[in-house]
Formats: structure tokens, C-alpha cells, sequence
């Protein structure tokens, strides 16, 4: 005779404390988006920030005004999720500062700048 193996079911935290809880939403640090293919890591640890801002994140180029359009806090004058119009948008924002007289952003520099031209270049 043969004997069938019983397989073990996982219970879940809620299951096995006995309460009808559901598990915590988790949302991207940055964009605050609640669905995503892939969570990936970031600044503050593994799976903090969703497949589009944890690939920016990588890459150097996640920046305060990029947003995925998926993202709830995606405001169209302030973010874009285009690496192009970031940059333009912090250029601005470094023009209006020096304008007012107030300091730029230390991180749009001139490398921002040859960015930007070598971007428009490319098209």
C-alpha cells in the first residue's frame, strides 16, 4: 500500500492570530502607487519603491518631480514621467530661485544642462 503524502497549508498572520485583519497595503515611498508588477529596493530598503521609481532609483535619475501617471500623487504642473521634462521642470525651478535671489538646488548644476542638450540633441 501506498500513503499520500499530506501537504501542509501555509496560515497567514491574520489566519493564525484568529483575526479577520487584512495584511498591510504597501505603497512606493516615493510615488505612493499601491500596485505595481515588481517591488524593488530603494534609499529606505528592499521592496520600498514600485518597478517604475525603483528602476529610476538605480539608475541615479529618481528625481522629487518624477512620478509614474499611474501614481495618486501625480500632479501634471509638478511632475512628469519623463526624464526629459524633469529636467526642464528643475532647470526652471533653479531659474525662479536665482531670479528671487534665493540658492538654486545644488543637484541642477550645468551637467543638468549638458544633460538636457544632449537629450534634445538625440531627437
Amino acid at each position: 500500500m501506498t500513503q499520500k503524502k499530506k501537504k501542509k497549508r501555509k496560515s497567514s498572520t491574520a489566519a493564525a492570530a484568529g483575526g479577520d485583519e487584512a495584511p498591510p497595503v504597501r505603497k512606493c515611498m516615493h510615488c505612493e502607487i499601491q500596485k505595481t508588477p515588481q517591488w524593488r529596493a530603494g534609499p529606505m530598503g528592499p521592496k520600498t519603491l514600485c518597478n517604475a521609481c525603483g528602476v529610476r532609483y538605480k539608475s541615479g535619475r529618481l528625481f522629487p518631480e518624477y512620478r509614474p501617471a499611474a501614481s495618486p500623487t501625480f500632479v501634471p504642473a509638478l511632475h512628469s514621467n519623463s526624464h526629459k521634462k524633469v529636467v526642464e521642470i528643475r532647470i526652471k525651478a533653479s531659474q525662479r530661485a536665482a531670479a528671487a535671489g534665493l540658492p538654486s538646488l545644488e543637484s541642477v548644476s550645468k551637467d543638468s544642462c549638458d544633460l538636457l542638450a544632449y537629450i534634445r540633441g538625440r531627437e
